[in-house]
Order: structure tokens, then sequence, then C-alpha cells
């Protein structure tokens, strides 16, 4: 799970907070993503195996295919799917992650292929895959980069291909709520329409997170990036971080389920395909 952003916002100016590869990076690192904050116990996205609802997905026989997993961070998804038989391309931003996700899948006796690519361009991947896996990039983008990134996928794949996302919602699990604002499914539905893709599902399901990495230092930011974020993010967080200060002494398995949307989309005809045809 990582952002795309080419640039990283200084504390000292007076623009908005957001997410950027090099927050990811540092996080990778073992390093905190924010300056003056300390750095975290764990990745808090690093389970150390592939989602359960992506091993449901494949159970089902629901990825063919070429494979392209975006935002793969330490490889476990594309890891798992490469084990079952697939040819898997995993990217992601941070040059850290895409190194350790290659040491994963050497360990795991796998191929591979990782690249440190930007999601928003995906320049280098025209028209190869057949399916695409997006674990928990899509929510960590603005509303400009994933209309960008929706259609880099669409000029990613091939007709027909297959598209599943997992991005937070605004649910509640036993009490649990993400650590990120929601994305509005309308947002989802008119950015993948605009971009050449139909939904044939969204609904809700849950993502599978590290407890260790909501502990320690979760939510404990310095004040001057807790004021540049939008109020909503930043009462989301401290939300957030209340209710795991009270729930993770509860949960012997180091794993806790995050609310999420699900969304499966087919790859249509868009304009560009009109054109290039």
């Amino acid at each position: 799970m990582v952002g795309p952003y080419r640039r990283n916002v200084s504390l000292s100016e007076s623009k908005p907070f957001s997410h950027d590869s090099e927050s990811y990076e540092s996080l990778y690192r073992g390093e905190s993503a924010f300056p003056g904050a300390p750095a975290p116990d764990a990745i808090p996205w690093d389970i150390r195996q592939a989602q359960p609802r992506l091993m449901e997905l494949e159970a089902l026989g629901a990825i063919s295919g070429q494979v392209l997993d975006a935002g793969c961070g330490l490889g476990d998804n594309a890891i798992y799917l490469a084990g079952r038989g697939y040819p898997v391309t995993g990217f992601d931003s941070s040059p850290t992650a895409i190194e350790q996700a290659r040491n994963r899948a050497s360990d795991a006796g796998v191929q591979v292929r990782f690249d440190v690519a930007d999601a928003t361009e995906l320049t280098g991947f025209e028209r190869r895959f057949d399916t695409v896996v997006d674990s928990a990039l899509y929510h960590c983008l603005n509303d400009d980069d994933r209309r960008a990134y929706a259609a880099a996928v669409h000029r990613a794949t091939r007709p027909g291909a297959r598209w599943f996302i997992y991005c937070f919602s605004g649910a509640n699990i036993n009490g649990v709520t993400a650590p990120m604002e929601a994305v509005p499914e309308a947002g989802i539905r008119d950015t993948l329409a605009e971009a050449g893709w139909r939904i044939d599902f969204l609904g809700p399901t849950t993502f599978v997170g590290n407890t260790s990495g909501f502990s320690g230092s979760f939510g404990k930011l310095p004040k001057a990036v807790l004021l540049q974020m939008p109020p909503r993010q930043a009462e989301q967080m401290r939300l957030a971080s209340q209710r795991m200060a009270t729930i993770l002494p509860l949960i012997d398995d180091a794993r806790i389920h995050l609310p999420c949307n699900v969304v499966h989309a087919t790859r249509v005809s868009n304009k560009l395909d009109q054109h290039t045809s």
C-alpha cells in the first residue's frame, strides 16, 4: 500500500497535508513517515501473507492471465499468486519495499517481476495484463491521482481485463474504523466509468492489518502535521487511534480487520481505444 506522489510537502509550507512517496519510503525503512514523529512499531499492512480476501478471490476463479499487483508493498499478494501458478508483476513507488519484496519472493522460491513505478503513469506497462489487484492503494490517492491511476490501469490492461480494488470505507467493524477517510462510493463509480471501467460489484469487506502497526506511536503525530491535515482527516486518525488503544489489548492473534469496500470492475472500451483501434 503506497501512494505514487512525486512531491513532498514541507511542514513549513502553508499547504494541505497529503501522503507522498517519501512518507511510505520512510515507513519501509523503519523510520517515521513524518518529521518529528516517532518511528512505527511495524508497518500496519504487513501481515506476512496474502490478504485473505485475495486468497478467496483466487480460490473462486476470479484471477486469470497476466496479473498486476498495484501498490504491491512488500509483495505478499504477488508472491501468493505466483505460488499458485500465475505470471505476476508487482509495482510500488518505494524502492525499499521493492527490494524487500524481491527478497521475500526469493525466500519463497517463486518468480515475480517487481518494479518501481508511478501508479498514475504506468509507463512501459501498456496492454499487458488480464487481472489487476489493488490491495489498499486506491484510498492513498487524491481525486486527481485516482483519475490518472484509473486511466493508467486501463492503458496497462487488455480488453475484458478485471480490476479488483480494496479501499477504506466509512463502516465500523466491531468498533474499529479506518485510519483514513473513506473513499465515497459515488466517487469510485464516477472515476472508473470515466476511465473505461464497468463496475460489476461494489460492496463491503475487510482488510487485515498488523496490530503492531497500530500500537505504540500510531496516531502520535506532531502538531505541525496535524494542523496541515484536513480537519476531517485529522479527526479520523484521532478517533481510530483512540479505538485502537481500547481494542488492541483484547486481540491475541496480531490481526485486526479494517472496514473496506471491494470493487470488481471490467475493462470496456473508452475514447482512447476508439482512437487507436
